[in-house]
């Protein structure tokens, strides 16, 4: 009997150690930021309680995307791209600083905007909105063995423990000056080009029959 009442006793203690620790414990804010891929589906990743989300504007459709593919725009040589960073507290508490950083790729320069910055007290819930742009180098200085680039431009913010990094993929284009298209092969065009064929071969021939 003795026994029972002390096994009882030990798993009260218990019982009530557990729920002191659950009560005690601050829980672990966290968040999903979903974006659409280059590859056209959509992925989600948890992050901590900071966030930063990257975007890139569409020049082709006039808005604010996650990635530009292949099938999307591809900017030419000399063309400015402009990309959107997105810093935001979804946590409980305010962060006294934070650090943010963006990497640009290799075919690209800076042009307006700050690559490297410091956010002060970041609110919950709050959300800092920065823009930047940068133009694509020249042509001579794209690889001789390809027509069309795709690279990552990838930013980063941290305060303290918490750090997050977002990025957007853009595609370049090294296209001929001069040339937007192949002349058009349409009924219309024959229509022309055959009447003009046969006047030129009447010519010739009559030419050559005078000559002889």
């Amino acid at each position: 009997m003795k026994k029972k009442r002390n096994m009882k006793k030990t798993l009260t203690i218990l019982a009530t150690a557990v729920m002191a620790f659950l009560l005690l414990t601050k829980p672990v804010l966290a968040a999903v930021r979903c974006e659409t891929q280059y590859g056209g589906g959509e992925v989600c990743v948890r992050t901590g309680e900071l966030q930063i989300d990257k975007e890139v504007w569409d020049p082709e459709d006039e808005k604010w995307l996650d990635n530009l593919g292949l099938g999307d725009y591809k900017f030419a040589p000399g063309e400015s791209i402009k990309f959107k960073l997105k810093i935001k507290n979804v946590g409980d508490k305010t962060f006294g600083e934070v650090d943010v950083r963006d990497y640009l790729p290799d075919l690209v320069e800076h042009f307006s905007g700050d690559l490297e910055f410091e956010i002060k007290d970041l609110s919950p819930d709050e959300t800092e909105v920065r823009e930047l742009e940068v133009k694509v180098v020249s042509a001579d200085r794209f690889p001789n063995d390809k027509s069309i680039i795709c690279e990552v431009n990838t930013a980063e913010a941290w305060s303290d423990d918490e750090k997050d990094k977002d990025t957007a993929q853009v595609c370049f284009e090294k296209k001929v000056l001069g040339v937007s298209e192949l002349p058009p092969t349409g009924l219309e065009n024959w229509l022309i080009i055959i009447p003009f064929s046969l006047l030129a071969g009447l010519v010739g021939f009559y030419l050559r029959k005078f000559s002889n």
